[in-house]
């Protein structure tokens, strides 16, 4: 695969931020809506999330190609394409621990928990519901609707789907391939989600050794849970460390402000670049830590050189779980399903990198799409759930005020 050349990642950047140009274009509103997101504290990590989400596609499309040529699925021989994912996920990892630390020590004891728990729920599963479904559908349509295994193995299939792992869903061999199984990340998100008040209350409320030593035993049953099917792996989960470790950073107002200087930006994209070309994958010791540096400037505010800040990445940004959930079955269908019907070898590059600028540009169409009308009122749905459960339990405490005995 000699001919996997870094400029076919470039051109389809430049087409998907192209596309996110036109859409914005189209639909006045949501200039409006990136206006006031530009406002906010941490406008360069939503400007880092466009390109990380559209790096998954082009290292899973690269796979893909790959994997149609030699019949093996394996990272790709080329370092820049094997971080484009890893790397990319790496820095997911690292924006979430960023973000949900960095509140927790800013809010300490008057963390709202139930806001919390109900925002991450209705900002998981309103995107991933119907993905799920159609992956189904999928599977049934390609078996001419038979069933094949027992009810009951179908419902526990489909309990494990609804907890982001991926078996084989009626005997259709690789099933997650049909996503290029991407949902095993939102396992790790997950848990750290249900690990943040333990560990809240072991590193930011700090109460005795007990409770330290009970904290630390329900981590590791949570890390024993979450991961019952396929173990969490551990050099994985040290990618949140990062984004705490940033939390703690620009607490200090002499490195803050040392992380938006230009120096401090070159020094960001230097250490990202060695990190993308030496190392071919993410999660060891020397490439997590550059690319950890490469995020705390980030987060910092610099938005190097400009490259964070245009209302197209920003917007490649704010779609980016749509991007990153739905890529994986686009590219099936584009990769290996349409040159079936169309007879064509997407084996041979003059196939191949023509599928790559149309996946390119469909992608963000579709996710645009998605977010307005899945993903953003699935936001609003739990906005008001919220709302509705708050509203609940103050009734009830008030209806328990009044039916007390007098003291």
């Amino acid at each position: 695969m000699n001919e996997i050349n870094p400029i076919y990642a470039i051109a389809a950047y430049l087409l998907a931020i192209v596309t996110a140009a036109l859409v914005l274009r189209a639909v006045p509103k949501i200039s409006d809506h990136l206006e006031h997101a530009g406002n906010s504290r941490f406008a360069s990590i939503d400007g880092l999330r466009g390109y990380l989400a559209f790096g998954v596609f082009i290292h899973h499309s690269i796979i893909t190609w790959i994997f149609l040529s030699t019949g093996k699925i394996d990272l790709p021989p080329s370092n820049f394409y094997s971080q484009l994912g890893q790397g990319s996920v790496a820095l997911f990892f690292m924006i979430t621990g960023f973000l949900f630390w960095d509140r927790l020590l800013t809010q300490g004891r008057q963390h709202d928990w139930l806001a919390f728990a109900v925002s991450r729920l209705f900002r998981l599963y309103p995107l991933y519901l119907p993905l799920m479904a159609l992956v189904f559908v999928t599977v049934f349509y390609l078996q001419n609707w038979e069933l094949k295994d027992s009810g009951t193995q179908f419902i526990g299939q489909i309990l494990s789907w609804l907890t982001f792992d991926r078996p084989d869903v009626n005997q259709y061999h690789q099933t997650g391939m049909l996503i290029s199984n991407v949902t095993w990340t939102l396992a790790y998100e997950v848990f750290f989600y249900l690990a943040l008040p333990l560990a809240g209350l072991i590193f930011v409320y700090r109460g005795g050794w007990l409770q330290t030593v009970l904290c630390l035993i329900g981590i590791y049953a949570l890390y024993q849970l979450v991961g019952w099917e396929h173990s969490l792996k551990k050099h994985f989960l040290a990618g949140f460390l990062g984004g705490i470790a940033a939390a703690y950073w620009i607490r200090r107002p002499h490195l803050l402000a040392w992380g938006k200087t230009p120096l401090a930006g070159a020094i960001a994209l230097l250490a990202l670049a060695i990190a993308f070309t030496a190392f071919d994958r993410a999660f060891s010791l020397e490439s997590l830590l550059l690319i950890s540096l490469f995020f705390v400037i980030v987060a910092s505010g610099n938005p190097l050189f400009g490259a964070l800040r245009p209302r197209s990445i920003r917007w490649l940004g704010e779609i980016s779980y749509s991007t990153y959930l739905l890529h994986g079955f686009l590219i099936w269908v584009l990769m290996q399903r349409l040159p079936l019907m169309l007879h064509l070898d997407a084996r041979e590059i003059r196939v191949f990198l023509p599928l790559l600028a149309l996946g390119s540009c469909l992608l963000i169409l579709i996710s645009s799409m998605t977010y307005l009308y899945i993903e953003k009122p699935g936001i609003n749905a739990g906005k008001k759930t919220l709302h509705w459960l708050r509203q609940n339990r103050n009734t009830q405490k008030r209806l328990s005020e009044t039916s007390a005995p007098l003291g």
